[in-house]
């Protein structure tokens, strides 16, 4: 049962969406690096083009090494910057993965409900993650092709829900890339989650800086980069 103080404090969040636009040279942002993982072929890459671009693709192709996308959130007045990178699921790179956990702030673990396989390694992302991080890392857990029909869903919400309550994990969703079902919703969850626990609390993972500054010194890196290569 929720109490009328947890009620409030829920109710106290004005959460918006930003475009690239709607940051100013003289903004002061709050950076949050997150990574999602996952076996291939779960969907990583259209999950979070989805919610990015809010486009979808039918064309598989496997990531081959990281690549990553901005989001940009107002949280009570706060801006927050997402660095969200997506990360190559199969085997044969998952030490290059284990560098990249560091100053993570929140980590997303997707499986496809249609995928057994992938649901049964969640422990082994999970022991990952636990190993390459604080241990307090919160990790967002999401069942990527909730649209699929019922027949060829192997893995049952109930299934994931014991296994969030088992290990702890901060939230858990059935998602559908294709379809843009619980995206935003997700991502707003995310944000309101890195602005209680990370930008309130004043944790090393919420990092301010100035937008204007951060060109600049972007600038000024590509500018000695041109010199360099002269």
């Amino acid at each position: 049962m929720t109490n009328n103080s947890e009620k409030n404090e829920e109710e106290s969040y004005s959460v918006r969406r930003l475009e690239p636009g709607q940051i100013s040279e003289r903004d002061e942002i709050v950076n949050f690096k997150i990574i999602i993982v996952g076996n291939s072929g779960v969907g990583k890459s259209c999950l979070l083009k989805r919610a990015v671009q809010r486009n979808y693709t039918d064309s598989y192709q496997a990531t081959i090494g990281f690549e990553f996308l901005l989001m940009y959130y107002e949280v009570n007045g706060i801006k927050l910057k997402l660095q969200i990178w997506d990360t190559c699921g199969q085997e044969m790179y998952r030490s290059l993965i284990q560098g990249f956990y560091r100053n993570t702030s929140l980590t997303i673990l997707i499986y496809a409900v249609n995928d057994q396989k992938s649901f049964d390694d969640l422990n082994d992302w999970i022991k990952d993650i636990k190993n390459n991080c604080e241990k307090t890392m919160p990790i967002f857990l999401i069942g990527n092709k909730c649209d699929l029909n019922e027949e060829i869903k192997v893995v049952k919400p109930k299934d994931a829900e014991i296994l969030v309550e088992q290990l702890s994990l901060q939230n858990f969703t059935e998602a559908s890339a294709k379809e843009g079902t619980n995206i935003d919703k997700t991502f707003v969850e995310i944000v309101k989650y890195l602005y209680k626990e990370c930008y309130l609390k004043g944790k090393s993972t919420a990092k301010k800086f100035k937008m204007g500054l951060e060109r600049k010194e972007i600038n000024d890196t590509n500018a000695k980069k041109k010199r360099c290569c002269s």
